[in-house]
C-alpha cells in the first residue's frame, strides 16, 4: 500500500506545494492579476489600519471581508493573504512605506 504523502497528494509540505503549483497552472493570466491586485489591496488596508484608531475602524470591515473570502476560497490563498498582512506590517514598521 502506497503512502499518501509519497505521491504528493497528501498533507505533507510537498503535497501542499504540489497542489499550489497545480492550481497556478490551471489559472489564467487574468485570474493571477486579480489575485495580485487582491493581495495589494489587503496590504494597503493593513497599512491604513496601522495609521491610527479611525483608519483602523475604516479598514477593519473590508479586511475582515477579504479574509473571509480568502478562507472560503482556499487555504493557500488565505495563508497568502496572512503573509501579505505580515509583510505590510513589517514594511511599515521598518520605514519602507512612505506613510
Amino acid at each position: 500500500m502506497a503512502d499518501a504523502a509519497s505521491d504528493g497528494t497528501g498533507r505533507s509540505p510537498v503535497g501542499t506545494v504540489s497542489r499550489a503549483v497545480q492550481e497556478l497552472r490551471r489559472r489564467n493570466a487574468n485570474a493571477l492579476a486579480i489575485d495580485a491586485f487582491y493581495l495589494f489591496t489587503t496590504g494597503f488596508l493593513t497599512i491604513l489600519a496601522m495609521e491610527g484608531f479611525w483608519p483602523a475602524v475604516i479598514a477593519a470591515g473590508p479586511l475582515v471581508a477579504f479574509l473571509l473570502f480568502a478562507l472560503r476560497s482556499s487555504l493557500p490563498f488565505f495563508v497568502t493573504n496572512l503573509l501579505a498582512i505580515a509583510l505590510a506590517v513589517v514594511a511599515t514598521r521598518a520605514g519602507y512605506v512612505p506613510f
